[in-house]
């Protein structure tokens, strides 16, 4: 087997890790442009189906709609019981930091705020536990995410099993753990944004080819998710080329598995209309290659091939040491993407 193929993270945890490392507003903003939204008609998550027009309907932290002004969400935080941080020195503008607890854990919460209009359009919330040991942050982090589950629905397994994201037409939530540089402790996190907010919001941004695009709004609604991380699981397969290894992935993946004959070992998983297939044949007890099938996007999966360090002439075939993906489609229309 190869060693352990060094990759980067996804285009998804990128996103909302970039967002907050950003410099701190402590800088003179702009004068605020009007942009017609009425706060007060803005709704915290309700039923989508329930409403002929989601213009008003928001993704929320806490009950709290996003979208709304910083100054309105920080009363309905404070509200809460969360209180501001206190920064040293001077500063020119406000911070949106804040202390509470969040899912039983004492957190720092930082919003996202347009510097166009003052709305917030993002939430990171990150841990003050330290954990010491990758099985702790794994025990917290499952605890998370089933608290997740209940408020925003089910999403799938981001970065490799380090991140899990769920994506509805409101807005996405990415939870996420990471080990310190130079150390052996972790940190464990969240972070969501509204997708209406974060659309007005993408134009102050700059570089732009660093950041997610923002989807297609319709009646309010975002488009549907058409985009997990199969280079993550390709890659990961391709790491664990044995019926055991290949059957232990795919499970820490959500996929179902089937049961394995002489000569294929198959799997899925479906997410609303989203949906994907694992094809791995075999010998023996070897995996002698990996196909994977979705209802996916093309231009994203190239793109997280490239984050993962993959290169390519042609946009077909990507190759990163010894390891080759290649992607194509089927006659369903759907992406294939296959390593050798």
């Amino acid at each position: 087997m190869l060693a352990a193929v060094i990759v980067c993270q996804p285009a998804d945890a990128q996103f909302f890790k970039k967002i907050f490392k950003k410099k701190a507003k402590t800088e003179k903003k702009t004068k605020k442009s009007a942009d017609g939204i009425d706060d007060a008609a803005q709704i915290a998550m309700a039923d989508i189906a329930t409403l002929a027009d989601n213009n008003n309907n928001r993704n929320a932290f806490m009950g709290i709609p996003l979208g709304i002004k910083a100054s309105l969400f920080e009363k309905l935080l404070l509200e809460k019981g969360f209180t501001e941080r206190t920064l040293e020195g001077k500063h020119t503008a406000k911070s949106y930091i804040y202390d509470g607890d969040v899912y039983g854990t004492k957190c720092t919460i930082t919003l996202a705020v347009s510097d166009a209009t003052d709305r917030v359009y993002a939430v990171d919330v990150t841990e003050d536990t330290i954990y010491p040991s990758l099985k702790a942050v794994k025990e917290r982090f499952a605890k998370v995410k089933s608290e997740l589950l209940k408020v925003y629905g089910h999403g799938y397994v981001d970065n490799q099993g380090e991140a899990y994201t769920i994506q509805t037409q409101l807005g996405t939530v990415n939870l996420h753990y990471e080990r310190g540089s130079l150390t052996s402790s972790y940190t464990c996190g969240f972070a969501l944004d509204d997708a209406k907010a974060y659309k007005m919001a993408y134009s102050e941004m700059d570089d732009k080819e660093y950041e997610t695009a923002p989807r297609t709004i319709d009646a309010g609604l975002a488009a549907a998710c058409n985009h997990t991380d199969l280079v993550g699981l390709g890659v990961l397969l391709y790491q664990n080329r044995t019926l055991k290894g290949a059957q232990s992935v795919l499970t820490s993946y959500d996929y179902t598995v089937g049961k394995a004959t002489p000569k294929v070992l198959s799997a899925s998983f479906k997410m609303d209309n989203y949906q994907s297939t694992a094809l791995l044949t075999r010998r023996r007890q070897a995996i002698t290659n990996i196909t994977l099938s979705a209802t996916d996007d093309i231009e994203a999966l190239c793109k997280d091939l490239a984050t993962y360090g993959f290169t390519s002439n042609d946009q077909k075939t990507w190759r990163q040491g010894r390891m080759t993906a290649v992607v194509t489609s089927n006659s369903k229309g759907q992406v294939v993407l296959t390593f050798k």
